[in-house]
C-alpha cells in the first residue's frame, strides 16, 4: 500500500470502519424465501467506537444482525425516518453512493454532478461517487435517484471503488448466463473476494439488492479490504490493533516477534504541559515494565517546561512516567556525535550521550500533528526526540548549525535532515535492535510539544507496529487520509509538505513506504 496509489488508498479508509465488532453473519434456515447473503465476516474485532443501536424491526436473532450494527455504528448507513431499518427494503441509488461516499472519508468532489433529480441530502455523495467513477447517470440528465439497485450493480459499483482489481476464473452461480457482460468481472471479483454470496447457488443478478444485504455485504467487503495483505508480499509488515489499551499494545508489541538482548531504551515524548496529548503512563505501563526498559529522553531546543533537566524531570513525574520505570534524560550530562553516511544534508548527528548505555530501543510515539513537520510519529520521536538540545537545532538547520534557533527557511532541506538523523542512528544501533509503535488516539493537529493543543477531530484509531519506521508513519498517514474530520490535520500536513520526510528516508534506504497491513484483532 503506497500513498498516492488509487487502487490502494480506499483500504486506508476501510481500515477506519472495522475498528469495532464484526462477527459472523448465521445462516437462516433454508425454508426461508430469500437466504440472503449467508457466510461469516471474516474477522472477529473488539468493540470500541459507539453504543450499540438496535431497530425495532431487527431481531438479535437475525442474521444480518451484526451487520446491521456494523453500518449504522459507522454511520453507513442510517435508519429510515420512522426509526426502523427495513431490512426488507429496496435500496435506492443514491443510497448505496451514500455508503460509499462515507466509507471513503467523505471526500469533497472537485466538481459538481448535473442530474435534475438529485435529492439535496445525498448530493456531495453522488459528486463523489460519479466523479471517482463509481457510479454514472441514467441519461437525460438524471441520475435515477430513488431507483433500486441490482445485485449485480452493487457488485459493479464496488468493484469500482475498489479501482477496479483485475479477476481471474469465472462466475460459479448456477444463473451465471444472466449476468450482463459489463458486471461480469465485478462479479467474479466480488464472488472470489467472498464478499458478495449467492441465493441457494444463483447470484439472481437482477434482483434488487434489499438494505440487510447492502449492510452484510458492506461489512463484508469493508473487512476484507481493511485486513487484506498484500498479494504480492511487498513491503515490510506493519500490524495493527483498534484496541488502544495497556493489553493492545502489549498484544501488537508481540506480534512483533522482538527478543531484545540487553538493556532496553524506551524512547518516549514526556508531553508538554499542562494539556498536550502525549501516551499516559497508564496506557505504557505494562509495556515498558515487561521489557525492563528505561524511558528516555532529551531536553528541547525551544524553551518551554522541558528545557533544563530540573523542570524536565519535573515533568516527568508529573506525567507518572517516573512511577513506571527509570527516567533517563539522555543528554543531561552532555552529547556525542555519531556519523551519517550518504547524508544530503546531514554528516553527523548529536544525540545525548546517556544513548550510548543501551542496546536496544523501542520507539513508542504518539502519532499527530507537528507544527513544523506537519506530523510526528516513529521518524520524528527519534530524529528530533532523541537528539540532545544541539542536535535539534542542528536537524531542523538542516547540518548548518548546532545553536540559536530553530527555525529554517528551507522546509524540504530540513525534513530531509529529519530522515537523515533517523538513518545515522539506525546505523549505529543497528536495525535488529530498534522496533517502532505508533499510537494513534488524541489526533490533534498539534504535537505533544504543544501544552495547549487543539481538540482533535478523529476519533481514535488504533496501535500500530513495526520493525520499519517509514512504513508504519505512512501506514499512519494513510489511515488519517481517510479518517472522517481529517480536513485541519491533512492540511498541516500538505502545508508543511510532510509526506517529503517519507520520501527522502525511502530515497536513502531508511525503510519502505510500501507496506503489507495486517489487522491482529
Amino acid at each position: 500500500m503506497k500513498s498516492g496509489n488509487v487502487s490502494c488508498g480506499i483500504l486506508a479508509a476501510l481500515m477506519l470502519l472495522v475498528l469495532s465488532a464484526c462477527g459472523s453473519a448465521t445462516a437462516e434456515s433454508a425454508e426461508q424465501a430469500r437466504q440472503p447473503e449467508t457466510g461469516a465476516a471474516p474477522v472477529a474485532m473488539q468493540m470500541t467506537a459507539a453504543a450499540r443501536q438496535s431497530f425495532p424491526d431487527v431481531s438479535e436473532d437475525a442474521w444480518y444482525a451484526d451487520a446491521v450494527r456494523f453500518v449504522t455504528e459507522r454511520g453507513l448507513m442510517d435508519p429510515v425516518p420512522n426509526g426502523n431499518f427495513e431490512p426488507d427494503a429496496e435500496t435506492a441509488r443514491e443510497i448505496i453512493a451514500e455508503s460509499l461516499w462515507r466509507a471513503n472519508g467523505r471526500k469533497a468532489a472537485s466538481a459538481e454532478a448535473a442530474f435534475s433529480d438529485m435529492p439535496a441530502a445525498n448530493k456531495a455523495a453522488v459528486d463523489w461517487a460519479v466523479e471517482a467513477g463509481v457510479v454514472g447517470g441514467m441519461g437525460n440528465g438524471r441520475f435515477g435517484s430513488g431507483l433500486p439497485v441490482s445485485r449485480q450493480d452493487f457488485a459493479v459499483m464496488l468493484w469500482r471503488a475498489a479501482a477496479k482489481p483485475s479477476a481471474s476464473g469465472s462466475v460459479s452461480f448456477g444463473d451465471a448466463a444472466s449476468i450482463a457482460d459489463y458486471a461480469k468481472e465485478a462479479v467474479v471479483w466480488a464472488e472470489e473476494q467472498g464478499v458478495i454470496n449467492g441465493i441457494g447457488g444463483n447470484f439472481e443478478p437482477r434482483s434488487s439488492v434489499t438494505r440487510a444485504q447492502v449492510a452484510a455485504i458492506l461489512q463484508r467487503y469493508l473487512t476484507k479490504q481493511a485486513t487484506a495483505v498484500s498479494s504480492s508480499g511487498d513491503g515490510p509488515v506493519v500490524y495493527f490493533t483498534s484496541d488502544i489499551s495497556s493489553a493492545g499494545l502489549l498484544a501488537v508489541y508481540e506480534k512483533l516477534g522482538w527478543d531484545p538482548g540487553g538493556k532496553v531504551a524506551v524512547k518516549v515524548s514526556t508531553g508538554e504541559p499542562p494539556a498536550s496529548n502525549y501516551l499516559r503512563a497508564e496506557l505504557i505501563g505494562d509495556l515498558v515494565r515487561r521489557l525492563n526498559g528505561t524511558i528516555v529522553e532529551c531536553n528541547t531546543a525551544y524553551g518551554g517546561s522541558r528545557s533544563s533537566s530540573a523542570m524536565h524531570r519535573q515533568v516527568a513525574a508529573d506525567h507518572g512516567f517516573t512511577a513506571i520505570a527509570d527516567f533517563d534524560l539522555m543528554d543531561e550530562d552532555g552529547e556525542v556525535e555519531w556519523p551519517v553516511t550518504g547524508g544530503k544534508r546531514l554528516d553527523r548527528i548529536i544525540v545525548g550521550s546517556h544513548a550510548e548505555n543501551y542496546s536496544d530501543w523501542l520507539i513508542l510515539s504518539h502519532y499527530k500533528g507537528h507544527q513544523m513537520a506537519g506530523f510526528g510519529g516513529a521518524v520524528k520521536n527519534v530524529g528530533i526526540g532523541a537528539s540532545s538540545a544541539s542536535g535539534k537545532v542542528l536537524v531542523h538547520t538542516a547540518g548548518t548549525k548546532t545553536s540559536g534557533s530553530i527555525w529554517y527557511s528551507n522546509q524540504d532541506a530540513w525534513l530531509e535532515a529529519l530522515a537523515e538523523m533517523v538513518y545515522g542512528f539506525v546505523d549505529h544501533v543497528g536495525r535488529a535492535h530498534i522496533v517502532y509503535i505508533n499510537v494513534m488516539n488524541r489526533l490533534s493537529v498539534d504535537c505533544d510539544c504543544n501544552g495547549h493543543p487543539a481538540e482533535p477531530d478523529i476519533h481514535d484509531i488504533g496501535i500500530l507496529a513495526s520493525a520499519d519506521p517509514v512504513a508504519l508513519d505512512q501506514a499512519c498517514y494513510d489511515l488519517v487520509s481517510k479518517a472522517e474530520g481529517n480536513a485541519s490535520l491533512m492540511n498541516r500536513i500538505e502545508r508543511q509538505h510532510g509526506l517529503h520526510t517519507l520520501e527522502h528516508a525511502e530515497e536513502i534506504g531508511l525503510g519502505s513506504r510500501m507496506y503489507t497491513l495486517v489487522n491482529i484483532d
